[in-house]
């Protein structure tokens, strides 16, 4: 191709180009060193260990993760999604992969987003600014419900704005689809799917057909969580209806307007700090004040009050939670406060101080992202251990390890993906009895050391983990 030629694809392809620079951008700060800094913690070993005994026993998924307050369950769509990367792979990299495609997605859509209700400026500076947020790098490098949220909320706000602004009659039913699918992957949903409805009741009528075939796309999209729930008699439901309930009363800990300010200054700051740019009290408090002064302002744009009234109603169903909140309870906020926070500044400073905002955000996010160091090992330090204790033939392994570390399920996953795999019988008995198995050549002890035990005489025996592979973990080799 000639240098005309190039010229003339770049002048008309200008805004595809900028849009795969933008996820190429995303994808890179989501999957650099990523199986050297992925999580792998008891809820990903949990998620994992179900859907491959759902697998092997060719049953199917009813009932999703446990939801992290109150005695139920999600529906099933985070391990349908996670059944999906299953089928190409059973590492736990598989979903995390995923989870990444989905983030860095989000970018895409978010540029889409905001570039059809809002214009370019805004499309380009808010996809940017997700793709390098910190709060969404983090959360993005490892298999979790909550996750993909931010990708299912800027797509049900996608189709939300074409059926309030355009009229597409079409994107109602998709806009309900996908906010149900978010509130699948985690209740933090539930807030989106609610705001859909009532933005609507607000700014449009909505007829009783629409309502009655919305309400049964919702039942169709949970149809195998009620089945479980008409199974097992309504386990779930109860549940749900117990925790419900116990938010009503007065004398949870976490109660009251005293402790919501609290929360707003303290920790809402930390996490609006850190979905910006990085996490910086001060700069906290700023953004904090700076989203509370545009909540008072009055805007005859419609587009963007709608924004404003989804974060105002988002603030004011944290405080009727009445419980303690931690960060990813807010991830389906983080692309909404983005494009929130470059409109605002679009809105009421002059361009050329807010390209200049922008601008030193960016380069801020990037010179200390995450991407950069691994504020997680987890994975690699376990398959490193795994690595250690799978490399001979005729072996088996001993644990002694606390349970609610959950660090026995994390070796076992790993090892059950082995070719090379332990004999599963007799191992015990070879170091406690000093009984003999002749299929047995050597024998891995992995125990906390609040659990190592001396009567297996662990002096004769080889430590083989290196400093630094996991805290907490000794690894003893006993040849015979």
């Amino acid at each position: 191709m000639s240098m005309k030629k190039f010229l003339n694809f770049f002048k008309n392809h200008s805004e595809v180009l900028i849009i795969i620079w933008l996820f190429l951008m995303a994808f890179f700060l989501r999957i650099f060193h990523f199986t050297e800094f992925a999580a792998y913690h008891q809820d990903q070993v949990r998620d994992l260990i179900y859907i491959k005994n759902h697998f092997d026993a060719g049953s199917m998924i009813l009932l999703g993760p446990k939801a992290s307050i109150g005695s139920f369950f999600l529906p099933p769509f985070w391990y349908y999604l996670m059944s999906i990367a299953f089928v190409f792979s059973k590492s736990p990299l598989a979903p995390a992969f995923m989870v990444i495609l989905f983030s860095s997605f989000t970018t895409v859509i978010i540029y889409l987003f905001s570039r059809k209700f809002f214009g370019q400026n805004v499309a380009f500076f808010s996809a940017l600014l997700y793709a390098v947020s910190h709060m969404s790098i983090e959360h993005s490098r490892f298999a979790w419900n909550p996750n993909p949220i931010p990708f299912f909320v800027i797509l049900t706000f996608y189709f939300l704005y074409e059926y309030l602004l355009k009229n597409k009659k079409n994107s109602f039913y998709f806009g309900i689809i996908v906010a149900n699918l978010s509130l699948q992957l985690h209740y933090q949903g539930f807030v989106v799917l609610a705001f859909f409805y009532l933005i609507l009741l607000f700014y449009k009528k909505i007829d009783v057909k629409q309502f009655i075939y919305s309400i049964l796309i919702n039942i169709i999209l949970v149809l195998p969580f009620i089945v479980y729930e008409i199974k097992n008699q309504f386990p779930n439901s109860q549940g749900i209806i117990n925790f419900i309930s116990s938010q009503s009363k007065n004398n949870l800990k976490y109660f009251g307007v005293p402790f919501f300010i609290k929360y707003i200054v303290r920790e809402f700051s930390l996490f609006l700090s850190r979905t910006i740019v990085i996490k910086e009290r001060i700069l906290g408090y700023l953004f904090l004040f700076g989203l509370g002064v545009s909540f008072i302002l009055k805007s005859n744009d419609k587009k963007y009050s709608v924004l404003k009234i989804f974060l105002i109603f988002s603030i004011a169903m944290l405080f009727f939670y009445k419980n303690s909140l931690i960060d990813f309870y807010l991830l389906f906020l983080i692309p909404i406060i983005i494009i929130y926070f470059v409109i605002t500044l679009n809105k009421y400073l002059p361009g050329k101080i807010a390209l200049l905002i922008f601008c030193v955000i960016a380069l801020v996010s990037v010179y200390t992202s995450p991407s950069f160091y691994g504020f997680d090992k987890t994975f690699l330090s376990v398959s490193q251990a795994v690595k250690l204790t799978t490399s001979r033939q005729n072996y088996c392994h001993v644990y002694k390890i606390f349970p609610e570390t959950f660090i026995e399920n994390k070796i076992k996953y790993l090892v059950s993906l082995e070719k090379n795999s332990p004999i599963k019988i007799g191992c015990e008995k070879i170091l406690s009895q000093r009984m003999c198995f002749p299929n047995v050549k050597t024998v891995y002890y992995l125990c906390e050391p609040a659990k190592c035990q001396n009567k297996f005489d662990l002096k004769i025996a080889k430590i083989i983990n290196q400093d630094g592979l996991w805290a907490g973990v000794d690894i003893y080799q006993f040849d015979y």
